[in-house]
C-alpha cells in the first residue's frame, strides 16, 4: 500500500509542474516584459498568416531591453538596421542588413591547457 501511495503523489506533482509552467510560459523568460507582449501580438495576429502574420507580431513587439543582452552594443546597432531596413523583404532585406551592420567581431577561444 504505502509504495501506490507513494507512485501517486510522485505523479500529481510530475502533473502539476508542468501545468505551472504552461499557465505562464513567460515565467521564467529573461524579458518577461517582451515575452508577454509577444504572447498578446501572436494571439492578436492568430487570424493571418505567412508575411502578413510575421508583419503584425513585429507591430506588436515592444524592442528588446539590449540591456540584458550578452553584447549590448551589437543588439543597438541591429536596432538601428533594423529601423534603417524596415519594409523591406527577401532579398533586399538581407543586403539592407548587410549593408547597415557593422562586421561580426571573432571571438577568441580560450587557450587549450
Amino acid at each position: 500500500m504505502p509504495l501506490r501511495l507513494t507512485l501517486a503523489a510522485g505523479a500529481l506533482l510530475a502533473l502539476s509542474a508542468p501545468a505551472q509552467s504552461a499557465a505562464d510560459p513567460c515565467a521564467a523568460a529573461r524579458d518577461p516584459v517582451r515575452c508577454e507582449a509577444r504572447q498578446a501580438a501572436l494571439k492578436t495576429c492568430a487570424a493571418q498568416r505567412g508575411a502578413e502574420r510575421q508583419r503584425c507580431v513585429e507591430a506588436g513587439m515592444p524592442p528588446p531591453d539590449c540591456r540584458r543582452t550578452q553584447d549590448p552594443q551589437r543588439c543597438e546597432a541591429e536596432q538601428r538596421a533594423n529601423q534603417i531596413c524596415r519594409g523591406k523583404a527577401g532579398r533586399e532585406l538581407k543586403q539592407c542588413l548587410r549593408d547597415a551592420l557593422p562586421p561580426k567581431t571573432a571571438r577568441k577561444r580560450p587557450a587549450a591547457a
